[in-house]
């Protein structure tokens, strides 16, 4: 008898529900066992990792600043060791040395708390610290730094972290030499005392991690976990013999934390997710379920139109949990982007923002003034103080800024340029506020007064920031080609860089077309009076514009990138032409060089190559190279010097008291001659104060650079009377109008052998 229909379909269904039992359960258990055993333990492991790594790189960069304040005490010892008062007082020869030298500001503006000097028979001659305003007797303490010191010491002297009892102290000393560096007068230390706020000053700490000194230190850095902290403890480097202490860093295990949270989430959504998709399974897709279901697409949807968007979390069941458990997520990254995107639009040096932050921050606001600031010669006060003492500068100034008030938005356009955006109604005062931040900068325990270059733009009407900027700009870049301290934005400046482009692309195939020429000014002996050199000078005239200045074209030029084309063709060409006029007269030719030309690394290479090219001896050759662009790079433009001179080439120091010249520049660099600035002598011919004080520090500059074997050469001569002044203090050569205005060579050369007047035969560099 067969079996009623239902029976049948009552037996599907119950082999249908174990069926999807059976699914369900090869789907949890795997599930469960991966989100229960194998991803906490996983995810343990990589958080561990993480943590180990994040202390280690905490640990080293705590390490590192110590070291860097070792290094700031040990150049600040330097300091007083390479001098020669230093030298007398050891060798008992300086009885004032003290009373100048050992004053509170030495401790305060150095950063040190301990002063020890040691003769050169070890005896200690002087050992103070500063106990409040009072400079008090610390002999026991010093000869204790003296004992920590390796014997004998070496001659770059030794720094590193000692401990004297419970108390641990930076220490840094140095033979005593001469200003020369040569003698052994003793030792000069300084000690810095390690206290727990100084540890955190030196580590900025800041409650990310806790930084402390421990001794027994172990030979490297060990990293340990607790429950609830991470630990890396490494040996700090000890003066002489093995380290005495170990900085310990510990931070909380908040990632491991954070990471567990996050796994327990991520297990929960994943349940939830499962659980869900079992119950829609089971109840065929509930209408319900697809109903919220299409309305979290929708919200999906406008989410990637509109991050702030969120899904809709009013259903009470599970899918009302995963979509607000999406919606944290959501608000965590929108945060963490914004985060982000503050940080990308603040200077990490200064604290203002960058171009990109500024343009943001102001994007819907029309401003109405805009000032442009720029520190001349950043290259060249690095190479004088050092990067750190010039970012401390950069801060200063930012800072100095930033409390001209709200109505003002500071930003750093560039490594040595600064923006100012005044936002309110009134414009400021731009002459003011440079007066205002030019007052000096605390640099090399010093004032350093600086004259910064500005452009200013300002409009009737508020404009985007971006036209204000680019106004102010062009302000900025007229100032800077007039040598002008300020420039206020006028539209004749806008037609100006429009002729500006104009002549850069006039410029291009100038050597080409032949509009390039070069004029000749002699350089005249003072012993014998005959000319010994000449200076090329490159003149540019133009078939429609007419005669374009150096003074125009060059600045172009460095700025386009064709001053080294330009530069190659005036040395070929002079080249050139000084073979001709050595068939007349022995004469060297002196070509300008450019800090671009000087800057690029095959420079020397170069100008060796156009020598042997144009097949000229090296030793009529001499380059003019300026203070500036020799300092934005010392290092590298002594590298070319020193090859150029090994090839027979002579080198001159064009402009010599100009800039921030120092007289210990004359002793470093690599170079044959000073070309001395016309302000020397123009200042030295007038009347009054400042003209006794240029004329002596003229002559001091003439006397050492004779003692070096330089040659001098003054400048700017303009009548007999400065010959004389030149005569009378030994200078060996100079050059003016007095002498000879800038001339083809030709018309030069017809002066000095009248009738015998050179052809001039093909430029090189037009074949």
């Amino acid at each position: 008898m067969p079996r009623p229909a239902w029976a049948l379909k009552d037996r599907w269904s119950i082999s249908l529900r174990v069926q999807l039992l059976g699914l369900v359960l090869a789907l949890l258990i795997p599930l469960g066992a991966i989100l229960l055993v194998v991803l906490p333990d996983f995810m343990n492991g990589q958080f561990t990792t993480i943590e180990r790594t994040q202390v280690q790189q905490f640990s080293d960069i705590a390490r590192a600043n110590v070291t860097t304040e070792e290094s700031r005490v040990s150049l600040f010892v330097l300091n007083f060791s390479l001098w020669t008062e230093t030298y007398e007082y050891a060798a008992g020869r300086n009885a004032r040395y003290l009373s100048a030298n050992l004053v509170p500001g030495t401790f305060i503006g150095g950063k040190v708390d301990y002063w020890g000097v040691a003769a050169p028979g070890g005896q200690l001659l002087s050992a103070a610290t500063l106990r409040g305003e009072q400079i008090v007797d610390a002999t026991p303490v010093v000869q204790d730094f003296l004992r920590a010191l390796p014997r004998p010491l070496p001659p770059d002297g030794a720094a590193g972290v000692i401990r004297r009892g419970a108390t641990a102290y930076i220490l840094a000393a140095r033979p005593i030499t001469r200003d020369d560096g040569t003698g052994r007068g003793g030792i000069m230390l300084l000690a810095r005392t390690l206290t727990p706020d100084v540890l955190d000053e030196l580590t900025y700490q800041g409650g990310i991690f806790q930084a402390t000194l421990r001794g027994a230190p172990s030979p490297g850095t060990q990293v340990t976990f607790t429950e609830d902290r991470v630990r890396a403890t490494s040996p700090l480097s000890a003066p002489g013999g093995p380290p005495q202490l170990a900085l310990e860093l510990t931070i909380p295990r908040a990632v491991h934390a954070a990471g567990l949270r996050g796994a327990q989430q991520l297990r929960l959504t994943m349940l939830i997710a499962t659980l869900l998709a079992v119950i829609s399974f089971l109840l065929f897709l509930n209408r319900r379920v697809l109903r919220v279901l299409e309305g979290y697409k929708r919200d999906t949807q406008l989410i990637t139109r509109d991050p702030t968007h969120r899904l809709d979390a009013r259903d009470r069941t599970e899918l009302g949990l995963l979509a607000r458990t999406i919606n944290d997520l959501l608000d965590h990254l929108h945060l963490r982007e914004q985060q982000l995107r503050e940080r990308s639009q603040r200077d990490d040096l200064t604290g203002a923002f960058t171009r990109s932050g500024l343009l943001e921050r102001l994007i819907h606001t029309p401003v109405r003034s805009a000032l442009i600031i720029e520190v001349p010669r950043l290259q060249e006060l690095s190479g004088l103080y050092g990067h750190t003492r010039v970012d401390t500068l950069l801060r200063e100034l930012a800072r100095r800024l930033e409390h001209l008030g709200p109505d003002h938005v500071v930003a750093r356009l560039s490594s040595s340029g600064m923006a100012l955006v005044t936002t309110g109604p009134d414009s400021p005062n731009p002459a003011l506020i440079l007066r205002e931040l030019e007052q000096p900068f605390t640099l090399h325990d010093s004032g350093v007064a600086l004259k910064l270059t500005a452009g200013y733009a300002e409009s009737p009407h508020a404009l985007p920031v971006p036209t204000l900027l680019r106004h102010a700009n062009i302000a900025l870049q007229h100032a800077l080609d007039e040598r002008e301290h300020f420039g206020v934005f006028e539209e004749a400046m806008l037609r100006r860089t429009q002729y500006g482009h104009l002549l850069e692309t006039a410029l291009q195939d100038a050597d080409q077309r032949g509009e390039l020429t070069l004029l000749y000014q002699p350089v005249q002996d003072l012993r014998s009076g005959q000319w010994t050199a000449i200076e090329a000078l490159m003149r540019w005239q133009h078939p429609t514009l007419g005669s374009v200045p150096p003074s125009t074209f060059i600045p172009i030029a460095e700025r386009s990138g064709l001053i080294a084309k330009l530069g190659d063709w005036a040395l070929r060409r002079a080249l050139h032409d000084v073979k001709d006029a050595q068939r007349f007269t022995p004469l060297r030719v002196n070509v300008n060089v450019s800090p671009i030309q000087l800057l690029n690394p095959n420079f020397a290479e170069n100008v060796l190559a156009i020598l042997q090219e144009q097949r000229a001896s090296p030793h009529t050759l001499t380059l003019e190279v300026t203070e500036g662009s020799v300092m934005q790079n010392v290092a590298l433009a002594c590298q070319h010097l020193d090859q150029l001179r090994r090839a027979g080439v002579h080198v001159a120091l064009d402009d010599f008291g100009s800039g921030h010249s120092s007289l210990a520049l004359l002793a470093e660099l690599p170079l044959d001659t000073v070309k001395l600035d016309r302000s020397f002598l123009r200042d030295s011919t007038r009347l009054g104060p400042r003209a006794s004080t240029r004329g002596a520090l003229l002559g001091n500059t003439i006397r050492l650079a004779r003692d070096l074997k330089l040659r001098t050469v003054a400048e700017g001569v303009e009548d007999e009377a400065m010959l004389h002044v030149l005569r009378d203090l030994g200078c060996d050569a100079a050059q003016g109008y007095h002498i000879a205005r800038p001339e083809p060579l030709g018309t030069l050369l017809g002066r000095l052998h009248p009738g015998h007047v050179p052809t001039p035969t093909a430029d090189p560099d037009r074949r």
